[in-house]
């Protein structure tokens, strides 16, 4: 029940509610030790004045030649003369009273028999004088004649410092309910400072849902910031994933605009050709298609967040496949890799599709070998960077053709069959992923393509 009523509370309800249980919690502990701190303080200054009132005692304490005992001079104290004051004193002898002030009138003090030839100071209700506290000391008095041991006791009403104790109470109670009002008014305010940059980020919110902004603006404390960074760059991803989105599709349009041009033109002639020229511009044109549409796709997905592929086991599912369809071709594959689980920043589709190309290319013109390296570039000074080096031990081609083969309908060997687009799409993929892509000799004597993912 709680939890769910936790639930449907804001974050500054939530808050608050914290703060007061806290605050309420931390006054009602403190209320306690200070109550209990100011009572030790009076009963020490209770037990002070009732041991100067005793040393003042002994000191009038006299004995007569007879052997009777006998006080020099009253005590200072006028409550001593008050009867039923609150301030008593009494000195017996063999425990029976045998003097005392007149504030006990008719009444004695009859502590506990287990306080009696000590010095002590103790607390006990009386059953006619209440509860008192008591501070006791046995004495010796002795004269040439005679020697006796006397108790003292010096006394004070529970009610002498249960008033006080009280008005401190009402008085404590008062100002920690203020404290606490002014605190929790302080807590409010606070977090109503400190929450004011999270209104102000629901406002940018709503005026980028509403499209009265394209992003997040302002600035806003260290613990938030990354949160609208992020934010913001998701932001931007989907304005560049819609931009992309836009120029494939005119890009598209005006590639398959030549090939139906060409058809329209061919249609209004006679030409017995006619059925060869049309296949030859629907492939074109399907080619034109598949390739703006396949960079349309990645350009969709390419800032997906979280989404990660494993490499290697892509790696070892593409090599099957081509081997089986290059049979009855004797090509070796080896797989070199410093670490079992290496990822791609991307989907495997994309992986694939780069992948794939790069290496149908080398088993199209390898001798019998193929070389996949795939390892982390930290090595190589690019910090959280992957590096994909693809070998193959063909004849290679010319050095000056490397930049160009990467271009969209440019082929190395024009005779053998093909589009020209495999390596064309495999840089834009890259391209569009951050990475780069590297055409050069390979030490096995044929091509190498090198490729950094960020």
């Amino acid at each position: 029940m709680l939890k769910k009523t936790l639930t449907k509370l804001s974050l500054t309800q939530r808050l608050l509610v914290g703060a007061m249980l806290w605050v309420f919690c931390s006054l009602l502990v403190a209320g306690a030790l200070l109550n209990q701190l100011f009572q030790q303080h009076i009963e020490e200054q209770l037990h002070k004045e009732l041991n100067m009132h005793m040393m003042q005692l002994i000191a009038q304490m006299t004995l007569d030649p007879a052997g009777q005992l006998g006080l020099s001079q009253a005590l200072n104290d006028p409550r001593f003369e008050q009867p039923l004051s609150g301030l008593y004193w009494q000195v017996d002898v063999s425990s029976q009273p045998l003097l005392f002030s007149h504030s006990l009138w008719d009444e004695t003090l009859t502590p506990p028999h287990s306080q009696i030839n000590k010095e002590t100071w103790f607390r006990y209700k009386d059953p006619e004088l209440g509860e008192l506290y008591v501070i006791g000391r046995s004495i010796v008095l002795a004269e040439p004649s005679h020697v006796q041991r006397y108790q003292v006791w010096v006394a004070a009403q529970k009610s002498w410092i249960a008033e006080p104790l009280q008005r401190f109470v009402w008085m404590l109670v008062l100002t920690l309910a203020v404290l606490g009002c002014v605190l929790v008014v302080g807590v409010w305010w606070q977090l109503k400072l400190g929450l004011r940059p999270l209104r102000q980020l629901r406002q940018r919110l709503a005026a980028v849902h509403e499209g009265r902004a394209n992003f997040i603006d302002g600035q806003y404390p260290q613990e938030i910031q990354p949160l609208v960074s992020e934010f913001n760059r998701v932001l931007r991803s989907q304005a560049q994933v819609t931009e992309r989105a836009r120029t494939q599709a005119g890009n598209l349009a005006h590639a398959i605009k030549t090939p139906l041009a060409v058809l329209a033109n061919a249609a209004k002639k006679p030409d017995p050709q006619l059925a060869q020229l049309v296949l030859k511009q629907i492939h074109a044109a399907q080619e034109q298609v598949d390739y703006h549409l396949s960079r349309a796709r990645v350009a969709a997905a390419v800032k997906t967040v979280g989404v990660r592929t494993e490499i290697l086991p892509a790696l070892h599912s593409l090599v099957k496949l081509l081997q089986r369809a290059y049979e009855p071709k004797p090509v070796q594959v080896e797989l070199l890799s410093e670490q079992k689980e290496l990822y791609f920043k991307g989907e495997a589709q994309d992986l694939h599709e780069m992948l794939g190309n790069v290496l149908d290319n080398a088993f199209k013109w390898c001798e019998t070998r193929v070389q996949v390296q795939v390892q982390r570039a930290e090595a190589l000074g690019r910090p959280n960077a992957l590096k994909i080096t693809i070998d193959d031990d063909g004849k290679g081609i010319d050095t000056s053709a490397y930049p160009r083969i990467f271009q969209r309908g440019v082929r190395a060997d024009e005779v053998a069959p093909g589009s020209g687009l495999g390596l064309a799409i495999v840089a834009d993929l890259v391209l569009l992923y951050g990475g780069n892509i590297e055409a050069m000799r390979s030490p096995l004597g044929g091509l190498r393509i090198e490729i950094y993912f960020p």
